[in-house]
């Protein structure tokens, strides 16, 4: 279990930034991310799973080149995967020695440093997805592999008294493993088949993917348990991603103030402790309310629920009503969820909740969309705990024109308050 207050992914999205070279990155809430691109399902990073769980498959960190189909700005869900890097979900131990400041990481040797993962590429497709990994898939030519530096650390360290060592938490420190480690296998898998989806590439077009969650921050997990909050579970609250496509199939489009045009786009964002900025070339769903795709639990949309909305007006239940206290980070942070509706959580997958996050969610547009050009925002998702003693600003500069909200939300002020809205532009983008 973690605190109800997360550490901030700054350092994250920079190091991303660094990697890439390109200035572009995008979040749980900005972007791109989604947690079936990590290879994860909605409910890995709830703040109840047991010690030691790593769930098979599941990245913290994840790098993808594959078949560019979209939807709504976000990789479709059965593309097809040519490359693909990943970095393994740290379990869930607290407390956990780490070094760092803002950002935490496991010290080596410890079960929370991100010491295994897995390398794939192949041209038929790797087949990796959630509950695979990487994958590996012989009717194509490349590989698999699987890796694990733990094989090597830890019975070279065990002979040294390294635990003993006298080195203050925060400071990087080797350790000695934990007796029963799990340790990975080191493996590479050659094939040699003749299939290829590579004349996907021509009519699909291809797409970069890589992000990042804050369980690669000393294996925090901030997600609401299953048995709270089913319908808003969405994975962990904080988190990164880069996304950048060639859709030539989407070269003839006509342009619109939504999507100005077709051939290379690319979209960034982040989302921290409730504090959300991003930009994007296209429209870009970076949060689904009501009758959401990645969740079967979450309601179907009322005939009053609008089906698409702008992130950066700040007008989602969750930002506006919800209580700042309210997190996924554990039981403390669970209970002031219900702070504005009493009602009990009792939930069963595809029935409508009468209260909670996961009304929160049931009131939430299907669509909560990044527009083309820049903005900040506050998070529309119920799973978040702002730490700010103001609401984000909403503000949007783009195709659709300059808007700006300021008014605050969710019991806490805004910086000047005012709530002038668009100043200019397509107010129906």
């Amino acid at each position: 279990m973690r605190g109800t207050r997360k550490s901030s992914l700054v350092a994250l999205l920079v190091a991303a930034v660094v990697l890439l070279s390109a200035g572009a990155a995008a979040a749980v809430s900005g972007g791109g991310y989604e947690p079936d691109q990590m290879n994860c399902s909605v409910d890995e990073s709830a703040w109840s799973t047991p010690p030691n769980f790593v769930p098979t498959g599941c990245h913290d960190f994840a790098a993808t080149l594959e078949s560019g189909g979209m939807h709504n700005g976000d990789p479709n869900s059965n593309n097809t995967r040519f490359a693909e890097f990943g970095i393994d979900q740290s379990p869930n131990n607290s407390p956990n020695p780490s070094f760092g400041a803002v950002f935490n990481i496991g010290d080596p040797g410890t079960p929370d440093s991100p010491h295994a993962g897995c390398l794939a590429a192949n041209t038929d497709g790797t087949g990796g997805g959630t509950g695979v990994g990487c994958g590996n898939n012989p009717n194509g030519a490349g590989f698999s592999a699987t890796y694990d530096y733990y094989a090597v650390y830890c019975p070279a360290t065990a002979p040294l008294p390294l635990n003993s060592i006298p080195i203050p938490d925060g400071v990087p420190a080797l350790k000695n493993c934990a007796p029963g480690q799990t340790i990975g296998p080191n493996k590479l898998t050659p094939d040699t088949g003749s299939q290829s989806k590579l004349d996907q590439i021509a009519t699909q077009g291809l797409l970069f993917y890589m992000g990042a969650n804050d369980g690669l921050d000393n294996g925090e997990h901030d997600g609401f348990r299953p048995t709270f909050a089913p319908g808003a579970q969405n994975g962990p609250s904080d988190g990164g991603a880069v996304l950048l496509d060639l859709t030539p199939q989407n070269a003839h489009n006509t342009p619109t103030p939504t999507n100005p045009e077709g051939l290379a786009n690319g979209s960034f964002g982040a989302c921290a402790d409730g504090i959300c900025f991003g930009a994007a070339t296209q429209q870009t769903t970076v949060y689904q309310g009501c009758g959401a795709d990645n969740n079967p639990a979450d309601g179907a949309c009322s005939a009053s629920t609008p089906q698409n909305d702008n992130v950066y007006q700040n007008n989602a239940p969750a930002s506006t009503q919800e209580s700042p206290n309210c997190s996924g980070g554990g039981p403390d942070g669970e209970t002031p969820c219900l702070t504005n509706d009493k009602s009990p959580t009792t939930t069963k997958p595809g029935s409508s909740n009468p209260g909670g996050p996961d009304a929160y969610r049931q009131q939430t547009p299907h669509n909560m969309n990044m527009e083309p050009g820049v903005q900040t925002f506050q998070d529309p998702d119920p799973n978040r705990s702002p730490v700010a003693p103001f609401g984000t600003p909403g503000i949007y500069v783009g195709t659709c024109g300059v808007f700006v909200n300021d008014s605050g939300g969710a019991g806490s002020p805004g910086i000047t308050g005012q709530n002038p809205g668009y100043l200019g532009g397509v107010s129906n983008c």
